[in-house]
């Protein structure tokens, strides 16, 4: 089971666009003014197992995983252009991960590139069961931040 969801939140992050003006439907992708923010997560274990050529790939851009560190959160900034979508990354990235007991990390978000751009992602230790606050802090180089909040259930 979880290694479908894990393959779905990939997809998620790595898809084309459907036809329509939501782009993709989901929670786990939110539109802002100039551009559109997917998020995935996905366990180490589960990178290591299903995916070790993505995992190697992670490894190399965002360091190895702490002994702590459970989870990837992997960030797609993206906007769609006539046909195709744009993957974009001239952005600096921050991510706070809360807790279902409200212990928060933050870190910087590392550039990585995949298939079709640059997505950002780094390793978050997410023990506990249950529901997740992420907050994305996304800065473009005039200095506008935009804050982007996703609720997200650890199962």
């Amino acid at each position: 089971m979880f290694r479908h969801v894990a393959l779905v939140f990939f997809l998620i992050l790595f898809s084309f666009a459907q036809e329509d003006e939501i782009i993709i439907k989901t929670p786990l992708t939110k539109r802002l003014e100039r551009f559109n923010v997917s998020i995935g997560v996905v366990s180490i274990e589960e990178l290591k197992k299903t995916f070790p050529r993505a995992y190697s790939l992670l490894e190399k851009h965002n360091g190895t995983p702490t002994k702590h560190d459970t989870h990837h959160l992997a960030v797609s900034i993206w906007k769609k252009e006539g046909d195709r979508i744009v993957y974009l990354s001239d952005f600096k990235v921050e991510a706070e991960v809360r807790s279902p007991i409200l212990r928060a990390q933050q870190k910087s978000l590392s550039k990585y590139p995949h298939t079709h751009g640059e997505n950002f992602g780094s390793w978050f230790q997410m023990t506990e069961k249950g529901l997740y606050s992420i907050n994305l802090y996304i800065r473009d180089v005039s200095g506008k931040t935009w804050k982007v909040s996703y609720d997200y259930m650890l199962q």
